[in-house]
Order: C-alpha cells, then structure tokens, then sequence
C-alpha cells in the first residue's frame, strides 16, 4: 500500500469520480462528500496547505485523509496543526477507510506525516463520530482524546402519527395550539425552495432570516461574512443537483417567517441552520417548520433526523437520542510541543464553553 499526496486544489477537483466512488462503499457523512469538502476549500482554503492522502493499493483506494495544514498563533506562541479540511464549519469529520483497514491506513497516514516538509506540533482531529471506524485505534495513540460536543438525533419512525405519538404531551399541545393561533390570524404556508429553480431566491430569504434572528439578540450572525454567504450558496446548488438539499420556507400571508436549511443524503436529514422572524416567535414557528420537515422526511422514506452538533435545550424536546463527537490530539515529542499543546486546550476548552453559551442564547424554545 502506497501513499498518494494532493496538494493542489486543481488536482482536488480531478479526483471526483475516483472519491465518490470510493465513498459508495464506506460508512460516512455528508460532510465527507468530495462537493462538501472540495468547495468547502475553494472559499475557505486560503492560508492553509491542502494535505488530502490517499492509501492506494495499485489503483484502488482503501483510506483516504482528507487533511490541511496551517499556523495559529496562539499567547505568542506560533504552532503548527494538522487538521481535517472543513473544520470548523463541518459537523462531523473523518477519515474515509475500507472496513478492517483503519489501523494498516492510519499508521501509514502518520508515518507520512512525520517526514511530512512542514513542522507541525500536533494533528488536532475533531468532530469525529463516536461510530467512526478509526475511533477505537486512534483512542489507543493519542495524548489527547476526549468527547467534544454531543449531537442529538431523532430516528424516524413509519408515520408521522407515530412520532407524534412518541413526543411529550406538553410537546404536541404546543404545537396543535401554535398552528391553531397562526392559522386564525394568517394564511400558513409551507414551501419547499430545494429545487435548482427556486433555491436563490430561498437562501436570500434564509440568509435575512437567520439574520433577523442573531441580530434580535444583539449578534451579528454567520451570514454577515459574505465568504459564508458565498459558500453556503454553492453547496445549495451543488446539492441541489444532485437531490441532497432540503431547503424550506414557512409564510404567513405571504410573509416568509422560518426558514431550515438542510441536507438530504443517504437516508437521512441534516439539520444544518434555521432561521426566523422573531417578531412571530410567539407562533412557535421555528418548532412548526421543524415539524413540517419531519414529517417531510417520513413521507420520503428517510431513517433519520440529525440535529447535529450543538446542546440546545430545544433539540430534546423532539424526544431525540444522544451521540458524542470526540477529537483525537497526537503531539509530537519534545516539551515545548507539550507546553504548547496544554496551552491550546485551555484556548480551546473556554473558546468552546463560549460558543455553548452562544448557542443557548440562539435556541428555538417552546413557549
């Protein structure tokens, strides 16, 4: 078996067919696709090193590890990390490995990475799922590894009756009483804007509406960094095309109130963003369109609804159960890469109690 370095974004794009056929045959997300991931570095690659590894055997891949390299500086200190491309933007991350190779590849990974040109201090891999093939090995090799955020899931059941059935009772009264009110006052409309033809139109009023909702709070928002707002529309066509964006509005007489932008793929729903009007807020309507995809999702035949990563209070009111992403931390040997890595975990542990407390601040709530 024979390692194979990309490192530049045109070689990326060249391999398309050669990934998504890979990925046919293994367990993974849709934040692995080669459309995830390839356009996802288009925007935010810049400053960084593509570092994507391939372990073939002849002409077939049996591992890949879709990788970057950049410095951070960090109380003076200039460090070196290895990373998966997409972070932090993707829920989940991985390395893509043919069933019962993960140890042969990963060890092959890090041995190439340790004459690798560059001097990295760690390979810092977060968000990976706690069913991850390569979990129980990397487990065993790292100095550091830990859960890191829990990712709350809802499995479909066969009818919408039947998830209804399954939520609290405070829960279905809040939402028959939150249509019934919106409904005596205006006309309710849903709409599904996943289509090629309809998709700008509904990002831009997605994007206002998410907007609406962080700058309600006294937060700017994701979508005020128009390279956000340019990324995230290119996934939408992208998926699009190819049957994987769910993307859906909520109007009152007109008026678009709630939006849920999401993804579609294998069987399953991503919960990626929402957004809403909070002047409607006392409708329920993020809980309403939530409900109106679900029940979109049971008709279509789909197995799961994924809240991903994020605790929200809201997320556990649809009766959901609980996964764990962990991150994997492997330092090189020396004290001052130690120093330094002790150092980024007090960074990263209170970056992310920061983030936590933003999020709650964002949560949907059932009145």
């Amino acid at each position: 078996m024979k390692i194979v370095e990309i490192d530049r974004y045109d070689d990326f794009l060249n391999i398309k067919d050669e990934w998504s056929n890979f990925l046919e045959r293994c367990d993974h997300t849709v934040f692995s696709t080669w459309e995830w991931l390839s356009t996802w570095w288009k925007h935010f690659g810049n400053n960084r090193r593509l570092v994507l590894l391939l372990a073939k055997e002849g002409d077939d891949i049996l591992g890949t590890a879709p990788l970057m390299y950049s410095v951070h500086s960090m109380f003076g200190l200039r460090r070196g990390k290895i990373e998966f491309i997409g972070t932090p933007d993707s829920d989940y991350n991985d390395f893509i490995i043919a069933a019962g190779k993960e140890v042969q590849c990963i060890d092959l990974f890090i041995d190439y990475l340790n004459s690798f040109s560059e001097n990295w201090d760690c390979i810092d891999l977060t968000d990976i799922p706690e069913n991850s093939g390569s979990l129980s090995y990397l487990k065993r090799i790292s100095q550091n590894f830990k859960p890191v955020h829990k990712c709350p899931y809802l499995l479909l059941p066969k009818s919408y009756d039947l998830f209804l059935k399954d939520l609290s009772r405070k829960t279905r009264s809040h939402l028959r009483k939150d249509l019934r009110r919106a409904e005596k006052n205006f006309k309710v409309e849903f709409a599904d804007y996943s289509v090629v033809q309809s998709l700008v139109d509904g990002m831009k009023i997605f994007f206002e509406l998410h907007q609406e909702r962080w700058e309600s709070k006294g937060f700017s928002g994701v979508f005020a960094d128009q390279k956000i707002c340019s990324f995230n529309l290119e996934i939408a066509k992208s998926f699009s095309q190819r049957g994987w964006l769910g993307l859906f509005l909520l109007f009152f007489s007109g008026n678009p109130v709630a939006a849920l932008y999401g993804f579609k793929y294998r069987s399953k729903f991503y919960y990626y963003l929402p957004g809403f009007d909070p002047r409607y807020s006392r409708y329920g309507v993020g809980n309403l369109i939530v409900s109106h995809v679900i029940a979109k999702c049971i008709q279509e035949k789909l197995v799961e609804f994924d809240f991903l990563r994020g605790a929200e209070n809201y997320k556990s009111r649809w009766n959901t159960k609980e996964r764990w992403n962990r991150q994997s931390v492997l330092i090189r040997e020396g004290l001052i890469a130690n120093i330094e890595n002790w150092l980024y975990d007090e960074y990263w542990s209170r970056g992310n109690r920061l983030k936590d407390l933003l999020k709650m601040s964002y949560s949907t709530v059932l009145s």
